[in-house]
């Protein structure tokens, strides 16, 4: 894996801009002083695997910018992303009740994110009340948007798919620019051809749902408005 490695001390952690979407929202500096394991910041390339399914879950990632797919590998070697990670999401979280990871984590984008150790959260949450219910909280939130992804992403055309995708990116904000995965990765998100996604993609944008940002393609301005009633069409 190639990336840029920076230790993180309590006081940033305590200081973090998303903390309070974060594991961390609500431990206090006591909490923090508890640490005895050092957490590091990890800026990682895309097409980055932060780690794989079946293999020992030693460290959990909070993402701090960027995209994550948790991709599970079908027997006959194609992949089905079972969710998309955003920042303030945790890659790992089902290392804190079993040995193993049960997904693959692969970046889709250049990605920001706090590694830590398994080892400090087991040890907090036996001391921390406070721990243990963002724990529960953070599994609840895991739980919905995999029912919501199943159910959004999975059901209907090929535009309305593609419309509640980029809605569940920008996070409601329909001025916050969005950043979309490749078209291979929609496509598998969607459940659709790379082809199929990519059509959806510039009809899109030539109804002007779309705003290009950049000479890739990658980044848009939505229309949040016009992709929600795209989204809710019966037809």
């Amino acid at each position: 894996m190639h990336l840029k490695i920076h230790a993180l001390g309590a006081q940033e952690c305590e200081s973090c801009g998303i903390r309070a979407n974060a594991l961390f929202a609500d431990l206090t500096s006591d909490d923090f002083r508890l640490i005895d394991r050092m957490i590091h910041e990890i800026s990682v390339p895309a097409h980055t695997t932060l780690f794989d399914e079946g293999t020992q879950g030693q460290t959990l990632f909070t993402i701090r910018r960027g995209l994550v797919k948790l991709v599970r590998y079908q027997t006959d070697g194609t992949q089905r992303i079972i969710r998309l990670l955003t920042p303030g999401d945790i890659a790992g979280l089902e290392t804190t009740v079993q040995p193993v990871y049960d997904s693959s984590a692969i970046t889709l984008t250049e990605v920001t994110a706090c590694r830590i150790p398994r080892t400090v959260i087991t040890q907090l949450e036996s001391t921390s009340p406070r721990l243990h219910a963002q724990l529960l909280r953070k599994w609840h939130e895991a739980l919905r948007q995999a029912d919501d992804f199943i159910a959004d992403l999975a059901s209907g055309s090929a535009r309305q798919r593609l419309a509640r995708l980029l809605l569940r990116l920008s996070k409601g904000e329909g001025c916050r620019p969005v950043l979309l995965p490749p078209r291979e990765d929609v496509g598998a998100m969607l459940g659709i051809t790379t082809e199929t996604a990519s059509r959806a993609v510039a009809a899109f944008r030539r109804e002007g749902l779309l705003d290009p940002l950049d000479r890739q393609s990658r980044r848009f301005r939505i229309d949040a408005v016009a992709l929600a009633a795209v989204a809710a069409r019966s037809d």
